[in-house]
């Protein structure tokens, strides 16, 4: 009775288990199939990503193809930063690795030097990223300046980010862009105001100021060199031969008196004061 129990046990155990071969099998064959979904995993990831920075890509040379154009004619826009209620001083920035850059003076000029920055891909975001602003729909900070949010107070209204662009100098109305600020393309001899204000104060945010405008107008005037035609002017040289019949001076007092000689060459005289 015994033997019996113990045969049954052994059969189900074989039949459970197999023993250390299976189980040294199984652990092999379930170590093989993570290890092809890891490397499978991996590839896909790799491939996935090189698309993206291929379609990235193309779209960046895609919208560089219009103006402006990289070594093209320059752009110029106008540019001001409207505080609650007050003008920030202008960012300088003349030499950047992008080609949009500014003088301080209020005028962005847009010259692009990479495909990044060109065509479509001249935008506001674009300059903000190139002179060192933090600039998005609910932020605005300058150059180691104070950070705008969106929410935060101006005198005791809560404030927001608002981009207001003028189609040129004396636009008189301009238009309020709904859209990330990022994204707004920048315009030749147009005009933009950032704000942060109250939302109640958005229909009177400004045009740049009236310095700006002026500078813009600056910009657009191409200047132009004149090269005169040069002349050449030809002087005969001095000769010393005494022709025959000629007069060649004497002094007289310090002053010279001509004497008529005949051929040859004569040597002036002077003349004593009777």
């Amino acid at each position: 009775m015994g033997k019996a129990s113990s045969s049954k046990k052994v059969a189900r155990v074989a039949g459970i288990g197999g023993g250390r071969t299976n189980r040294s099998r199984r652990s092999w064959g379930y170590t093989a199939v993570i290890t092809v979904i890891v490397v499978l995993g991996v590839a896909l990831s790799y491939t996935s990503r090189q698309g993206y920075i291929t379609r990235i890509h193309n779209t960046t040379v895609a919208n560089a193809k219009v103006a402006p154009k990289v070594g093209g004619t320059p752009w110029n826009e106008g540019y001001g930063i409207w505080i609650c209620g007050k003008w920030v001083p202008a960012i300088k920035r003349p030499v950047t690795t992008t080609g949009i850059t500014t003088a301080g003076n209020g005028v962005i000029h847009i010259a692009p030097k990479v495909q990044a920055a060109a065509g479509r891909n001249a935008t506001l975001g674009e300059f903000a990223t190139s002179v060192g602003m933090t600039l998005s729909g609910n932020q605005v900070q300058l150059p180691k300046g104070k950070d705008y949010v969106n929410g935060n107070s101006c005198g005791s209204r809560p404030a927001q980010v608002f981009v207001k662009e003028y189609a040129f100098v004396g636009d008189p109305t301009g238009a309020i862009l709904n859209q990330d600020p990022r994204t707004v393309r920048l315009q030749d001899q147009a005009l933009i105001t950032i704000a942060f204000v109250p939302s109640s104060e958005k229909g009177k945010i400004p045009p740049p100021p009236a310095s700006v405008q002026k500078a813009l107008q600056k910009a657009a005037t191409p200047t132009t060199t004149t090269t005169l035609p040069s002349k050449t002017i030809t002087v005969p040289p001095t000769s010393s031969k005494t022709v025959k019949g000629r007069t060649s001076p004497t002094t007289v007092k310090g002053r010279t008196s001509p004497t008529t000689v005949k051929g040859g060459t004569t040597t002036p005289t002077t003349a004593k004061k009777s």
